[in-house]
């Protein structure tokens, strides 16, 4: 029980002191701001997949697990053989262990980001923040899993269940997923002159939503937009009031038209296939080619470590990837509905405002899921040159 409340504490501790050390030497450097937060955002993409990866391995290496699962013993609960409170145990516990060294990351990091950016968020509000994207995180995780052994003990676990399963469980996750921003992220309805005026440049782009809400983004000085459209009839818009205060009507209506083209593009969906056509290949060749003696010859970590190994492809190659293919439609469709100038225009105020390197590495950006602003601005540029158009499509086309 020491070494393991031992290993929790240096979960937290550790990556504090770590990161808190770098980002002091990156605050200390003569490097323009911009290039300086883009070297804690490179440190923040390592850590934020190998710290969680080291967190798992500890806590099954310390058998955290099972003592839980020991002290919940005859109390568990089951429904049609599903041992619900066994399954939400292990849930709860892994994401809270994999929370601690995410949570010391931000804080390490977070002083030196409000030194050079001038922010007013206190701790406990960075603190939040990765504990709403945790939470998120887990309840998207939890329901696809507990609705893939839901299906398992309902039909069986033959190959064709377990491909038919994980399409289920990613299409409805995948569907769901934009719509828990309702329950983990703090947001107030937009009112008054504000709505008024978002509500007028949702229409001029051709989109009606059914509820306008604002994110708090002054203190962090997060310039941000979102939306949440995978369900038709429950169109939500997602604002920061920092992006409401920096952006005037034509650069707003170009990155609300970016949102928007998510949406018409069926993005959202597009990730799901490529995830089901991952994964389900790594479930057939499970299948064909077996890896139990894996399993038997090194334990948990002969699933885990090559799971985790193909996660990163898919992660950063495949689906960023993807993600950066469908950031460059979003912008084209942002630039025929308002026009390219206005396009441009909107993504160099979104640099300025979140202090975004407008260049970076192919290695980043696919981490990040998101091509450098730079090359995105390049390529509207392009776009007008290749049409001649600078005001874009009068007449919004339908998604």
């Amino acid at each position: 029980m020491f070494v393991a409340a031992a290993f929790l504490l240096a979960l937290a501790v550790v990556p504090f002191l770590g990161f808190r050390a770098y980002a002091a030497r990156v605050e200390a450097s003569d490097e323009p701001i911009e290039d300086r937060l883009h070297r804690l955002n490179r440190a923040q993409q390592v850590g934020g997949f190998t710290l969680p990866v080291a967190a798992i391995i500890g806590l099954y290496a310390l058998e955290v697990i099972d003592r839980v699962l020991a002290a919940i013993g005859t109390a568990s609960l089951e429904i049609g053989g599903f041992a619900v409170l066994e399954f939400g145990a292990i849930v709860l516990v892994s994401f809270g262990v994999v929370t601690l060294p995410l949570v010391g990351m931000a804080l390490g990091t977070y002083p030196t980001v409000r030194s050079l950016r001038d922010t007013s968020a206190s701790l406990w509000r960075v603190v939040t923040g990765v504990l709403a994207v945790m939470g998120i995180t887990a309840v998207s995780v939890g329901v696809a899993l507990a609705g893939f052994f839901a299906i398992q003990s309902v039909f069986g676990s033959s190959l064709p269940v377990l491909l038919a399963g994980l399409g289920a469980v990613v299409f409805v996750g995948f569907g769901l997923s934009p719509y828990l921003i309702l329950l983990f992220q703090d947001r107030v309805p937009l009112e008054g002159q504000r709505r008024e005026r978002v509500d007028r440049l949702c229409e001029e782009v051709g989109y009606r939503p059914r509820g306008l809400f604002l994110l708090e983004g002054e203190s962090t000085k997060t310039a941000n937009a979102l939306v949440a459209g995978t369900v038709p009839g429950l169109r939500y818009v997602f604002l920061t009031d920092y992006l409401l205060t920096e952006c005037d009507d034509d650069e707003l209506r170009a990155i609300l038209a970016h949102e928007f083209g998510h949406v018409a593009g069926r993005h959202l969906w597009q990730r799901g296939l490529l995830t089901v056509a991952v994964f389900g290949v790594w479930i057939a060749g499970a299948d064909l080619v077996g890896f139990g003696a894996l399993e038997e010859a090194f334990g948990f970590l002969g699933f885990f470590l090559p799971f985790m190994g193909l996660y990163a492809v898919y992660h950063v190659v495949l689906l960023g990837g993807l993600a950066r293919w469908q950031e460059f439609r979003a912008d084209a469709y942002a630039a025929r509905r308002v026009g390219h100038e206005a396009t441009v225009a909107a993504l160099e105020r979104l640099a300025d405002a979140n202090d975004t390197r407008r260049e970076a590495g192919l290695l980043y950006s696919l981490a990040t899921h998101h091509p450098p602003i730079g090359d995105r601005i390049e390529a509207v540029r392009d776009g007008i040159e290749g049409t001649g158009d600078t005001r874009g499509s009068e007449t919004p086309s339908s998604g």
